[in-house]
């Protein structure tokens, strides 16, 4: 798998320097990620992800309105959880925040389709190589008994080498469309994981994200 990246990245960018069109787009925008965990017996509700996402790619054309896009962009996913039982007297909660950053590195085919002066449909696919840099959840207990109040924090790294949960390197199949007027494009796109995101043999976590931003043309 990492040949066939490296290939891919080393003939994009041999490309860069013979297309005289070829096109930077930098950006931003929403991330929607929802994440369920399976078992042989079961499968869990999925969960939802809320996040946003920022970087760039740059458009090689090869032929009539054939190209490739290798990009670099980085995503943050938050995530909380908050349950309560009992009354104000009597009581007790639990609580988790959850936050995520990654690094990734696409690489698309993309065809555009020009149907009027500065209007453009971009049409792209292609692996997504992600790679973890942060992956922490907070959790905190709290128990009311009267007038006494007792709080337990404490934090966890789902990349910890020795007792994390989840693998630091993924790769999702992604595609979408893009609406072009002007130096400034609207996308939205879709990415599925194709490895196991959990690193117990025990269970299987699968992810699906949507993606909506605009980008800007140079």
């Amino acid at each position: 798998m990492k040949k066939i990246f490296a290939t891919l990245l080393a003939a994009s960018l041999m490309l860069i320097g013979t297309q005289a069109h070829a096109q930077l787009a930098t950006g931003a925008g929403y991330l929607f990620a929802s994440e369920t965990t399976s078992t042989s017996n079961a499968k869990a509700d999925a969960i939802p992800h809320h996040g946003f996402y920022l970087g760039g790619s740059y458009n090689i054309p090869i032929v009539a309105g054939l190209g490739v896009a290798p990009g670099f962009y980085a995503d943050m996913l938050l995530y909380s959880y908050n349950y309560s039982a009992g009354s104000s007297f009597i009581g007790g909660s639990v609580s988790e925040r959850y936050t995520e950053l990654a690094l990734n590195i696409p690489v698309n085919l993309t065809y555009s389709f020009e149907f009027g002066r500065d209007l453009a449909l971009r049409f792209f696919a292609g692996p997504v190589f992600q790679c973890g840099i942060l992956a922490r959840s907070t959790y905190n207990e709290a128990v009311n008994i009267g007038p006494i109040h007792v709080n337990d924090g404490q934090a966890y790294n789902h990349y910890d080498p020795d007792h994390g949960d989840t693998n630091r390197f993924n790769i999702y199949l992604g595609g979408g469309l893009g609406f072009q007027a002007g130096d400034i494009m609207l996308t939205v796109g879709y990415d599925h994981n194709l490895l196991d995101i959990d690193n117990s043999d025990a269970t299987k976590t699968n992810r699906h994200q949507i993606k909506a931003g605009i980008n800007f043309l140079f």
